[in-house]
């Protein structure tokens, strides 16, 4: 599969530099640095065509939604500790996390528990609006961390709820496309695991679920998923509603 869109912006999006003091590991994070700036153009202005979430563009504001949410979200996924925040040159320091990036090979049980913890963000008031895999990172022991939340609101909102589910069942099966052409019984299995790990997390699940089968939610994933597997998902969700 040729690269995506989204394997561009993923790419162009580093705007982050490491920093080693003592021997330890700190990220430092750049907001107005350029590619950062071209990421968020960029999906922002196809968004506008969409109108599905309410993306910022300016540095400063996605600085301000980040550190709101690493500092106040209390359910859902673990955080790095933010140690600097400096908003007058839009630059934040925090912990680094030893993990793997989450991705279509990870274990069941991380496809469960990423789905989990999402589905508790909402449950919670929380939508990230930048859902992409590999925004989070899970540890030797399984614990799910997101380390990208830019474009995090507390707001409850179906809508936002499930838009943020589709851009990560997307991601993930763009980054695992090849493997689940050929093995469809393990894709299968991941977005049953995903499905049950957000109900598990939400138990406002099944009106998520609903939103998606909105016609122009429909349209959504069958553009953002790529055949055969939009079809895959649109039925499983199916089968959940009517449940």
């Amino acid at each position: 599969m040729k690269p995506s869109i989204i394997d561009f912006l993923d790419e162009a999006s580093k705007q982050i530099r490491y920093l080693i003091v003592n021997g330890r590991v700190y990220v430092v994070k750049k907001y107005a640095s350029e590619p950062g700036l071209i990421k968020w153009f960029f999906i922002s202005t196809s968004n506008l065509a969409i109108g599905k979430y309410p993306f910022k563009l300016d540095p400063f504001e996605r600085l301000k939604r980040e550190v709101y949410f690493m500092r106040h979200s209390k359910r859902g996924f673990n955080k790095p500790e933010i140690l600097v925040v400096d908003y007058s040159n839009m630059v934040l320091v925090r912990e680094f996390i030893r993990g793997d990036v989450y991705s279509y090979s990870a274990p069941s049980s991380v496809h469960y528990e990423v789905a989990r913890q999402l589905g508790m963000c909402h449950e919670d008031g929380w939508v990230l609006g930048d859902s992409k895999i590999s925004n989070f990172i899970y540890s030797v022991e399984k614990h799910v961390y997101i380390v990208d939340a830019e474009q995090a609101i507390r707001e409850y909102s179906l809508d936002y709820s499930a838009w943020d589910l589709l851009v990560y069942v997307s991601t993930l099966t763009i980054d695992g496309y090849v493997k689940a052409l050929y093995s469809r019984d393990v894709y299968d299995s991941i977005i049953e695991n995903i499905i049950t790990g957000y109900l598990q997390g939400n138990s406002n699940g099944r009106e998520v679920f609903k939103t998606l089968l909105i016609r122009e939610f429909k349209v959504l994933t069958y553009f953002l998923i790529p055949f055969p597997f939009n079809h895959v998902f649109v039925k499983k969700i199916e089968k959940y509603v009517s449940s």
